[in-house]
């Protein structure tokens, strides 16, 4: 699909970091060097993805992963035995040739590319325990999180662990893994039942204690994004390389805290992170690090010889899921972007829920969809549907809740003044934003008429916000519950009855 281009995000190393040359690409690793490879949210994007230029006037492929598998290789021809590769999570939800096995296609890319361990992110949970426990008997590294434990026994599942240690020669390493601590919000209650998610610090210090009477340089793979990291490392000393991941923030250059050093190879196979890492030959400690030029794009490279075994599995997921995606389901006159504010997109997505509302006789008047749901922006022209699944791809169902004005106007208020923002249809809300403080709404309207505490609103959202996602606790008080079709679907009809689409922002949500 047709992407924006995204910027890379340069982060600055702390001025006092000690002075080291540049890390090569290519030849051998220098010996007293180990080489940390890294990924993270990889979303599922097995193939490389068609992305515009910054003016238009040309295409290129970037991403997939066998590129970043010939990359991958490229890079550890340099020190075979001193190169480790390592996920920080969210490996498989995003892309329907990924969904449509559940990420099976994925972990074997992974396995054919020698991937040492795997933090479990908190998407890596969409599908429930039963899949994520499959696919980790179907992978050949480990999945890690020290603060998942089961509720009744206090202990991590058994298809989890806490920490793997990887013997390279000249030191040995811990890697030890740690999921997003708010997965209970974020991720659907069904698919976490039973499950805690504990504190990031208080869950990796005792583990830190005990992997360094084993190993003699810490890496924790965290599934928290980059302000997280820098808080976990300033929280629990000892740890020396934190992998970041989760907010799809690349850092080009390693940022230090303390005697920590966070990565972010961002998301997507767009770019595959390499940290040189410098060990004391006396001590086998961490001595220093390369922090800059940290990631590599990638792209076609002459140089580098896509992995042909993943490059094989691609082409047969992509020809398999082209029946379903390549159907054009309309057209757009305006660009869908998926920012965390009121935008056209979610304005469509919301008018869709309330049209189909409206055919399934639940007489809905108003919608919502949260805004960190919509997971791609395109531009303006055809619609595939294998571009709406991008952006929306977590296969929730639409339903429909009955809620009273008043816990209508709660869900409201915490979306517009605290947390979880929503794309809203038949609602009109003025409010002044003040830091996060509740009650900053000044005015909700409904069909042009304010809103009444004491009636009865007939509601169209999806399955994750009703079970709680996002915070979103309010939604569970309504009645009449009714389940209707996949989101995805709903609104790829949507698009199609009204093509060619012309979605606009109109002030649904009006800050002061």
């Amino acid at each position: 699909m047709f992407r924006f281009v995204l910027a890379l995000v340069l982060a600055a190393a702390c001025a006092c970091s000690p002075s080291v040359a540049p890390a090569p690409t290519s030849g051998a690793l220098s010996d007293d060097r180990i080489q940390l490879l890294h990924t993270d949210d990889i979303h599922g994007h097995l193939d490389a993805d068609i992305v515009q230029s910054a003016n238009a006037s040309s295409t290129f492929r970037a991403g997939g992963m066998a590129q970043l598998a010939g990359q991958v290789a490229a890079f550890r021809a340099r020190a075979p035995q001193r190169t480790l590769l390592i996920d920080a999570g969210d490996a498989w939800q995003g892309t329907f040739i990924s969904n449509a096995n559940k990420g099976e296609a994925v972990t074997q890319a992974m396995n054919l590319m020698h991937y040492d361990a795997l933090a479990v992110g908190n998407h890596d949970f969409d599908w429930g325990q039963d899949v994520l426990a499959q696919r980790a008997r179907d992978a050949a590294f480990p999945f890690l999180a020290a603060n998942v434990v089961e509720s009744k026994t206090g202990k991590a599942p058994a298809y989890l662990r806490t920490f793997e240690v990887k013997d390279l020669g000249i030191a040995r390493v811990a890697i030890i893994g740690l999921t997003n601590p708010g997965s209970a919000t974020i991720v659907k209650a069904t698919s976490v039942t039973g499950l805690q998610f504990l504190a990031a610090a208080d869950s990796v210090r005792p583990v830190v204690d005990e992997v360094q009477k084993q190993a003699d340089i810490v890496v924790v793979a965290a599934h928290i994004g980059t302000a997280e990291a820098v808080q976990l490392a300033h929280d629990v000393p000892g740890i020396d390389v934190i992998v970041a991941a989760h907010d799809h923030f690349p850092i080009q250059t390693a940022r230090i805290e303390g005697r920590t050093t966070i990565v972010d190879a961002g998301a997507y196979t767009q770019y595959v992170g390499r940290l040189e890492i410098v060990v004391d030959r006396t001590t086998h400690k961490m001595k220093d690090a390369v922090r800059g030029g940290v990631l590599t794009a990638i792209a076609a490279n002459p140089n580098v010889t896509p992995d042909p075994e993943i490059a094989k599995l691609v082409d047969e997921r992509r020809a398999e899921g082209e029946k379903y995606t390549s159907r054009v389901v309309g057209r757009t006159t305006e660009p869908l972007t998926n920012l965390r504010e009121e935008t056209a997109f979610g304005n469509l997505i919301t008018d869709a829920f309330v049209e189909y509302g409206r055919q399934q006789g639940w007489k809905t008047e108003v919608a919502f969809y949260n805004m960190a749901g919509v997971r791609a922006s395109f531009n303006a022209g055809q619609i595939s549907y294998g571009q709406l699944y991008e952006a929306l791809p977590f296969s929730n169902t639409v339903v429909n809740v009955d809620l009273t004005g008043s816990d209508l106007a709660a869900i409201i208020d915490r979306a517009a003044c605290v947390n979880g923002r929503l794309h809203m249809a038949g609602v009109v809300v003025a409010f002044r934003f003040d830091g996060g403080t509740p009650n900053c709404v000044k005015s909700i309207t409904v069909a042009g008429a304010p809103l009444d505490a004491a009636r009865t609103y007939h509601v169209a959202t999806i399955d994750y916000l009703l079970l709680g996602g996002d915070g979103h606790t309010g939604f569970a008080k309504g009645t009449n519950v009714i389940y209707g079709d996949v989101e995805v679907d709903v609104v790829a009809a949507y698009i199609a009855a009204h093509s060619p689409v012309s979605p606009k922002v109109e002030g649904r949500l009006a800050s002061s």
